[in-house]
């Protein structure tokens, strides 16, 4: 196992009847599919690191818990029912009981064009650092990733403009320019093409093609 002991990661997942409603232009009523497809590329990636011993899904869609289930990850239902950061804040806590003494990232779950390796090395540099650690997406605004090895610590902000609120509440910036997609979230077309231009995971790769 490389520097960073162990890591739970938490990844909330909207319902698919609402999630990715600015990619209707590009995947029509492919969406909720492309969706699904971006989630279960990003959780494989993450599995895949050998620091993480558990990704964590919050999520009250039916369809997410049986296809995440089925690939390996744990699947809690969302029980705030408040949105995203209060999710992550549920997710925070269940991973603090089933795993003590680990550390624990928030993750995006649209990063399909995620790679282990990138997230192995942003855990990594978690893992030196006595609080939060954030990962800014492709454009400096949003929030991919905010890890630390102490649950307690953790203070998800998500949402617009997150990661100049996760800054003010103390998150170091992890910069790194070999990261591109632990960085290339997905909430639009732009987004998609930027992903799809790094190379995303083979059930993006199915749901995007013509």
């Amino acid at each position: 196992m490389p520097d960073g002991g162990a890591w739970v990661v938490v990844i909330p997942a909207k319902p698919l009847a609402t999630a990715k409603s600015r990619l209707a232009d590009a995947a029509g009523n492919r969406r909720p599919e492309l969706a699904l497809a971006m989630l279960l590329d990003t959780i494989e990636a993450a599995l895949r690191a050998a620091q993480v011993v558990a990704v964590l899904v919050v999520t009250d869609d039916d369809l997410i818990r049986a296809a995440t289930s089925q690939l390996g990850a744990v699947v809690v239902p969302d029980v705030p029912g408040e949105g995203l950061n209060a999710a992550f804040r549920y997710g925070i806590e269940v991973a603090a009981m089933q795993y003590p003494g680990v550390g624990v990232a928030l993750l995006a779950g649209d990063l399909p064009a995620l790679r282990t390796s990138e997230l192995e090395a942003a855990l990594a540099v978690a893992a030196a650092s006595p609080g939060m650690v954030a990962v800014a997406d492709r454009e400096n605004l949003g929030t991919t990733m905010l890890a630390s090895r102490s649950a307690e610590r953790l203070r998800p902000a998500f949402g617009v403009g997150s990661f100049a609120r996760h800054s003010a509440l103390g998150a170091v910036a992890l910069e790194n320019a070999e990261l591109k997609g632990l960085t290339s979230d997905v909430d639009d077309t732009a987004g998609l093409d930027a992903a799809l231009r790094l190379g995303v995971g083979k059930r993006t790769a199915a749901a995007t093609e013509p």
